[in-house]
């Protein structure tokens, strides 16, 4: 996680939904943060999360922000809040850290980022799959110039969520969610295909709900070219039967890569020895895990992301997932939305 100075850090945590102990388990293994306080509308929640992390709760968030002690928060609540909140912190002084996505629209994000800026505060946003071991592995074959030229790649997240799933808060709805299996879900892999294969230039998709009865799609299908010429394909949806493991495929004139849910399944890369499992991305008795890719390194994929905030707040340099780059994802998604209501393509950058 790199080196760390003698200063010591304190957090807040914004939010005690069923993410924040992932959140809140990383910041306790960071040796230069400690957690100062949560908070969360629900008092019975705040208060119980408090007791078992031995903080203070707070349901009034801009109580919390009077606190000097708070030099990080946290965000944690539904995705279309997290710009208000998080530009009520950075006009507090508050460095801010958010979890995916970084807002839901492009208008709330560009104001956050410019209130960060204005005010000379730090932006972080946890997008933990790209500190997976074999993600930064990928990364660097491509950036090395192991795969040649790159020709395609794939993210398909064929995962399920049940009717209750959306039946119990704010998923599916277009204003707090701001979109379905791409914005919600599929969101940690577009990022990875961003970061791996660089901007696109253009997309045509298609959004539609065939399962749920939700404001928002589960399905969602996209063609998307980049501007070094490559090909891309998105796919994401809710409805899959049982759920299947997640994929990222990578192509290029000198090697195959692709990872099946949290493992490598095939690496084929020209000059090295190539390695392929047939069974990657599935539990040893053969079920299909649907959020596969999210789990097994969890606390520690973001404790190494929130770690690169703090060491940017000491370097005096942006996070390498700052505003400016966690935006690329949503921008795409809300391009693949448009192009499937106006039914053509959209140039994007």
């Amino acid at each position: 996680m790199g080196q760390t100075s003698g200063r010591d850090y304190g957090l807040a945590v914004v939010g005690c939904g069923v993410i924040s102990d992932t959140h809140l388990a990383a910041i306790q293994s960071l040796p230069n943060a400690h957690l100062v306080a949560v908070l969360d509308t629900r008092e019975e929640a705040a208060r119980a999360k408090a007791e078992e992390y031995g903080v203070e709760a707070y349901t009034d968030f801009q109580k919390l922000l009077t606190r000097p002690d708070v030099d990080v928060v946290d965000i944690v609540v539904p995705s279309g809040l997290h710009a208000q909140l998080g530009i009520q912190a950075a006009q507090a002084g508050k460095h801010v850290v958010t979890t995916k996505p970084l807002d839901v629209t492009l208008e709330a994000i560009d104001a956050l980022i410019a209130a960060c800026d204005e005010n000379q505060v730090k932006l972080g946003v946890v997008l933990q799959l790209r500190t997976y071991p074999f993600f930064r592995r990928i990364q660097t074959a491509v950036r090395e110039g192991q795969l040649g030229r790159l020709y395609y790649g794939a993210a398909i997240v064929p995962w399920f969520r049940s009717h209750e799933y959306y039946a119990r808060g704010w998923q599916g709805t277009r204003a707090l969610d701001g979109g379905g299996a791409l914005m919600n879900q599929s969101i940690h892999y577009i990022d990875l295909l961003l970061a791996i294969m660089g901007q696109v230039s253009e997309v045509c998709g298609f959004a539609d709900n065939l399962a749920h009865d939700i404001e928002v799609e589960d399905i969602a299908t996209a063609a998307v070219k980049f501007t070094s010429g490559a090909h891309g394909l998105i796919q994401g949806n809710t409805l899959t039967y049982q759920g299947l493991p997640a994929r990222l495929e990578i192509h290029g004139s000198q090697g195959n890569i692709i990872v099946a849910g949290e493992d490598l399944q095939l690496w084929e890369v020209e000059g090295e020895e190539t390695y392929f499992d047939p069974e990657a991305g599935r539990h040893k008795g053969g079920a299909a895990d649907p959020k596969s890719g999210m789990l097994g390194y969890a606390v520690q994929a973001h404790a190494e992301q929130i770690a690169d905030v703090l060491a940017a707040i000491e370097e005096g340099r942006s996070p390498k997932l700052d505003g400016h780059e966690a935006r690329r994802a949503v921008e795409l998604i809300l391009a693949i939305y448009q192009s499937s209501a106006e039914r053509r393509f959209l140039s994007l950058g």
